[in-house]
This record gives structure tokens, C-alpha cells and sequence, in this order.
């Protein structure tokens, strides 16, 4: 009877005719705490194969019956990603050369020196773990972001993947536009996952999250010596991203500096490593995205037009979550069966209250607020049902009237009674000065005393569209 601890280990076939290499092979392998399985002729190493699943083969070349280059042409037919280390006893390079060319991993001369014999199966076991690992990982991340996955009934997120559907398996450059928690980065993970470029690295960058003084190194690479601290050669990120996507993320944060240096990247398909002269070839996808409005940025002069302009060659607008409400039940039960194991899987469901309450909220941070709110649920939830989520209490109504702080339950804790009205009088505020300066952004800035990106990150924020308040 086989215990758990044999049924774990790994499982190795010799086929050889020559009974003493048999026994010694496998006494050999056992002492390594691997389970073996003899085969004296072909056919009974194609029977083991038909009844036992086994992790690599060790045959002979040379068998009586049927060669062990016939055996291998048989296995690789049947069996193709078996790993098999060929043996002969007469060190025939040609016919070793054959066997690999066929797909056999490896090949060992008779005698058999048992370090090296082990070392080759070792190695040869551990490439097979690891090429499983990726195409189980590349599976699951074909699953995750495929098309068929994107979870929505809505009319306005059918013809986003459409849109995604058509420009998928081209190299045009693409903009994600949408408001912050909309699911920019898993747009361009299923542009990048549909394509051909999908074997390749995907690279997203974070360029609101990167100061200024770091970003143009962190994109293109420096030289040893181009600057303090700069004690070695690095690549930046589009050279890691070569033959892959290169994700751009909060793109209208780019100092003008860098939007300079990124246009020239986009029209020539060059570039050169920081402190140095040598130019790279570019070999990249790229995917923009932004939750701001770029084409008005470019015509106050905050964002480069002809970078705009060469980046939206194919813009993708993703709607916010409030525009397209049909889709909160799937995607809240979606994040209860993701997050399931919050609470050892025992909460199963949400009640319809709860979803009711949702389908009445704004959802200003969009879908990942939608997760982070399940989440915490799922954490809090004592039975099978989520029978509340806790949605805060400032948000507006999605009903059309905005609600105020004077609107807010007094019952309210008083830390976020007081934030409500802040964020009441904040949102008034801003409001005020955008009317007043007819949406010039950068005199706004100067006034409030803070910079356009805070200004862009309020607007944002409180679901402000600047263009309204410009002249026509």
C-alpha cells in the first residue's frame, strides 16, 4: 500500500534491458527519496506510462525489440511534456544529437557516473517545475484578465471591450481615460494578455507616485556616474518592458522635462539612459492612462499638446462605477467569492437590503472602493449574509441632489460629522473659484496657495468638470 509521503514524491521511469543497471539505478535514486519504476523492454515502459503518471523517464538507446529513439518518438507523441534523460552505452553523439532533437531533455554515456546522473535528473526535474509553474501562472492570468472575465451587463462597458477586442493584437499607442478605482491597470493588463506580446513583461509605472527628480532615471535608465549615488549601470523601465507593454499610469503627472523626452521615444522609438550617449532601441507597447482631462491640461498649457496627441491614437474611456450601477450586483458578489477566505469561507451571500443600500450610493473611489468596502464586510459579518455594508456618510446622493453636511444623520460620529462638512464646504469652495476664474487652473493654483495637481486630484475628487466653467 502506498502512504501519502510515496504518493508526494517525485516519479522516475528507467527503461533499460540490462537488469544490474536497472537495480543499481534505482537503488541509487531511492537512497534520494524518489519513487522508481523499472522497465525492462519499451512496451512495459509504455505500459507503465498508460496506468502511472510519472515526472521523468531514464531510457536506454539501445533495447532489443524497439530502440529507445523509437520508444522516445512514441512517448513524445503520446506524453509530450514528459521530461526524458536518454542513456547510451555507446557515447554515439549522432545518435544522442537525434534524441534531442526529438525533445529528449538530456543524454548520459554508459558507464554512468552517479553524480552526474543525479545532477541531470535534478536539473532536468526542477526545469520541468518551473515551466509548469509559468504556464499555470500565465492560465491564470489569461483567465483573469480575458475578455469573457470582465465582469459587466452594461451597455457603456460592452463597448469598452469591444473597444479593447479591437486594438488588443495591434502596437498602436493606447490612452485609459476614467476616473480614479475605474480599472485603468486591468484594461491595459487585458490589452496586454490578448496580444502577441502576452509572453512578454508587462510593466506598469506609477507616475504620480514617483518625485520628479526620480522619474526620468526610473523610466529610462541611468549611466554609472550620471549623477550622486549613481554607483552602477541600471535599466529603466522600458527596457525591462522590451517586447512587452509598458503601462503609464496617472500620465498627466509627468514633469515637462520628461513629457519631452517620452515624445521623442514615441516619434523616433529611441532612447538614451540617463548620463549617457549610447541610444536604445525601443521595442514596447505603450498604454497611457489618466484620470484627468489631458486635452484641456494641453490647451492651458500644463500638458504638451503634440505628446497628447501622440498618445491618443486609440483613446479607451472607462465609465465610472455610478454610470453604470447595473453592474454592482455582479461585481459584489465577484469581490464575497474573491475574498471569501477572509472569513474561512463562511459568508456566502449579500441580502438584498445591503445591495439596495449600495445601488443608493455615488461610489466617488469607484470599483475599488466597491472591493474595499466587501472586503471589510466579509471581515465583519458574523453569519452566511452580509446583511450591511458600511457606505460613508458624506458621500453624495446619486439621485441628482447633492447632499450637504446640514443633511447628514446626527447621529453620525461626530469625526465624520465634522468631515462632511469640510468636504461640504471644500467642494463649495472649489466650485466658487473655478466659476469665478472661468476654470483657468493654474491662476486657481496660484490663489489657493497649492499646486494644479492638488487642484486636479479635488476636482477628481468631487466629480468637477473644469470645461464647464471655461468661456466658449
Amino acid at each position: 500500500m502506498t502512504n501519502d509521503s510515496d504518493q508526494s514524491r517525485e516519479r522516475i521511469l528507467v527503461v533499460d534491458d540490462d537488469k544490474a543497471f536497472r537495480v543499481a539505478t534505482r537503488t541509487l535514486l531511492e537512497d534520494e527519496r524518489y519513487t522508481v519504476l523499472l522497465a525492462s523492454s519499451a512496451d512495459e515502459a509504455l505500459a507503465h506510462l498508460a496506468s502511472t503518471d510519472v515526472d521523468l523517464m531514464v531510457s536506454d538507446l539501445v533495447m532489443t525489440k524497439m530502440t529507445g529513439i523509437e520508444l522516445l518518438e512514441k512517448v513524445k507523441a503520446a506524453y509530450p511534456d514528459l521530461t526524458v534523460i536518454m542513456v547510451t552505452g555507446f557515447g554515439s553523439i549522432n545518435t544522442a544529437v537525434e534524441a534531442m532533437r526529438l525533445g529528449a531533455t538530456d543524454y548520459l554515456t554508459k558507464p554512468c557516473n552517479n553524480t552526474e546522473l543525479l545532477l541531470k535528473i535534478r536539473r532536468a526535474l526542477d526545469t520541468r517545475q518551473r515551466d509548469r509553474e509559468l504556464r499555470q501562472l500565465r492560465e491564470e492570468l489569461h483567465a483573469t484578465y480575458s475578455f469573457g472575465n470582465m465582469i459587466s451587463r452594461s451597455d457603456k462597458m460592452k463597448q469598452v471591450i469591444v473597444s479593447i477586442r479591437q486594438v488588443a493584437d495591434t502596437d498602436v499607442t493606447i490612452l485609459i481615460q476614467g476616473e480614479s478605482g475605474t480599472g485603468k491597470e486591468l484594461v491595459a493588463r487585458a490589452l496586454h494578455h490578448n496580444s502577441q506580446r502576452s509572453g512578454k513583461p508587462f510593466v506598469a509605472v506609477n507616475c504620480s507616485a514617483i518625485p520628479d527628480n526620480l522619474i526620468e532615471s526610473e523610466l529610462f535608465g541611468y549611466e554609472k556616474g550620471a549623477f550622486t549615488g549613481a554607483l552602477k549601470q541600471k535599466a529603466g523601465k522600458f527596457e525591462e518592458a522590451q517586447g512587452g507593454t509598458l503601462f503609464l499610469d496617472e500620465i498627466g503627472d509627468l514633469a515637462p522635462v520628461v513629457q519631452t523626452k517620452l515624445l521623442r521615444v514615441l516619434q523616433e522609438r529611441t532612447f538614451e539612459r540617463v548620463g549617457g550617449n549610447v541610444s536604445i532601441q525601443v521595442d514596447a507597447r505603450i498604454v497611457a492612462a489618466t484620470n484627468r482631462d489631458l486635452e484641456l491640461m494641453s490647451r492651458q498649457g500644463d500638458f504638451r499638446e503634440d505628446l497628447f496627441y501622440r498618445l491618443n491614437v486609440f483613446p479607451i474611456h472607462l465609465p465610472p462605477l455610478r454610470e453604470r450601477l447595473e453592474d454592482l450586483p455582479l461585481l459584489a458578489e465577484h469581490f464575497l467569492h474573491k475574498y471569501a477566505d477572509l472569513a474561512g469561507g463562511r459568508v456566502k451571500q449579500i441580502s438584498p437590503k445591503a445591495i439596495t443600500d449600495m445601488m443608493n450610493y455615488t461610489w466617488r473611489g469607484n470599483i475599488r472602493e466597491l472591493e474595499n468596502l466587501i472586503k471589510r464586510a466579509i471581515i465583519k459579518t458574523t453569519g452566511d449574509t452580509i446583511m450591511a455594508v458600511e457606505l460613508p456618510t458624506a458621500g453624495p446622493s446619486p439621485a441628482g441632489s447633492k447632499e450637504t453636511a446640514a443633511d447628514v444623520d446626527l447621529n453620525t460620529p461626530y469625526k465624520d460629522y465634522i468631515g462632511a462638512i469640510v468636504r461640504d464646504a471644500e467642494e463649495k469652495y472649489l466650485v466658487r473659484m473655478l466659476r469665478l476664474y472661468k476654470g483657468n487652473i493654474n491662476q486657481i493654483a496660484k490663489l489657493m496657495e497649492i499646486d494644479r495637481k492638488t487642484v486636479y486630484r479635488k476636482m477628481a475628487e468631487y466629480s468637477i468638470n473644469p470645461s464647464a466653467f471655461r468661456e466658449p
